[in-house]
This record gives C-alpha cells, sequence and structure tokens, in this order.
C-alpha cells in the first residue's frame, strides 16, 4: 500500500513518463493517472499536508495563493491545480535526481568505457534523435564486458 503522495508517483510513473510530465506539463495528459478532478482531487485530499509542504518548500507559499485566485475560489479547481504542480516539480526532481546517478554511474565505469560513452554524447549520433535503447544497443558488449 502506498504511504505518500511521493510514494505513489514513484511507483506509478516510470522515468520517461516522468520526463514527459516535467516537459510538458500533467495538463498534456500524460499522467495518465492523474488526468480528470475526480483523481486529482483524491489524490488531494489523501495527501494535502504533504503536497502543500512540498510546493511551499520548492517555490513558496505565494504560489498557493496565486493558484486558489486563478481558480477563482473553486475549491476542486484549486485541488487538481495544486496536485498538478506537485505531480511537475517533483517529476523535474526525480529526473534530475536519475540522471544525476546516472551520470555518476557512468564515471565510475571502466576507463576505456567512460571516455567512449563521452566521445559518443558529443557525436552526431545524438543529433539523429537516437535515444538509450539505441545506445544501450550499441554498447551492450562494452558495458557488459
Amino acid at each position: 500500500m502506498t504511504t505518500s503522495a511521493y510514494d505513489q508517483i514513484v511507483e506509478t510513473y516510470d522515468i520517461d513518463t516522468l520526463r514527459e510530465i516535467r516537459d510538458h506539463g500533467c495538463a498534456s495528459g500524460v499522467a495518465h493517472d492523474h488526468i480528470y478532478y475526480r483523481d486529482t482531487i483524491k489524490f488531494y485530499d489523501s495527501y494535502q499536508d504533504e503536497i502543500v509542504d512540498y510546493i511551499e518548500t520548492m517555490v513558496g507559499t505565494e504560489v498557493l495563493v496565486d493558484v486558489f485566485k486563478q481558480a477563482d475560489a473553486s475549491l476542486d479547481h484549486y485541488k487538481n491545480d495544486v496536485t498538478w504542480i506537485y505531480i511537475e516539480l517533483l517529476s523535474g526532481e526525480l529526473v534530475d535526481q536519475y540522471e544525476d546517478t546516472t551520470c555518476e554511474q557512468l564515471s565510475e565505469l571502466d576507463d576505456d568505457v567512460y571516455p567512449a560513452l563521452t566521445e559518443l554524447a558529443k557525436s552526431d549520433f545524438w543529433k539523429g534523435g537516437h535515444g538509450y535503447n539505441d545506445l544501450r544497443d550499441s554498447l551492450g558488449e562494452i558495458v557488459h564486458a
């Protein structure tokens, strides 16, 4: 059973979805479990203190006041928007942590592998729209050797 808002988001969305949420926001529909008011209001009601504390810590109380004003004092609208703000902020933080950890792990690879990865990252390979799976397929035996 999920015991916190943080845990629910981590259990619900994979890293690629979190990246999409960070880049495009919940309003884009990518936060598939938090699209409709019934979902966002239930989430807010379940984790209100954690959500509000996190937002206050990350961006300040003024944001919550502004959201309430923009919602024209509609409590449902406010809860929806605050839930989305929470998910978007947390998504950004989780993606940053993941990418920092991945870079740290890569820097600890064998002295022959890390320079090759660095070179690849600077190459035209990425400019062609290749992603993680292409890199994994290209490097498979080098990384796993």
